[in-house]
């Protein structure tokens, strides 16, 4: 399943990119940035990272297994994360 980067302009003079699933789930939302080319310059930073990028687990709890129905599907649950903003 492909995913897509969305560039978007939320409000006028802000831009965003996002990560957008094949099927249509939002699975990450950028910070806001004041021009275009910086928002595909972080987006295209965020596509190479993303290939390459280890997993830290910053909780206070102890790793839970996967449910049968994440382990599936690859996905977790809940809202999109923010980041490179």
């Amino acid at each position: 399943m492909t995913g897509i980067f969305e560039l978007v302009e939320p409000s006028r003079g802000a831009f965003e990119f996002r990560l957008v699933s094949g099927t249509g789930k939002v699975l990450a939302v950028s910070g806001t940035y004041r021009d275009k080319d910086s928002a595909v310059a972080a987006m295209r930073l965020a596509r190479q990272c993303a290939a390459t990028a280890l997993v830290q687990d910053h909780t206070t709890g102890p790793p839970q297994p996967p449910t049968p129905s994440k382990a599936k599907s690859g996905r977790g649950q809940g809202a999109p994360s923010r980041w490179f903003g």
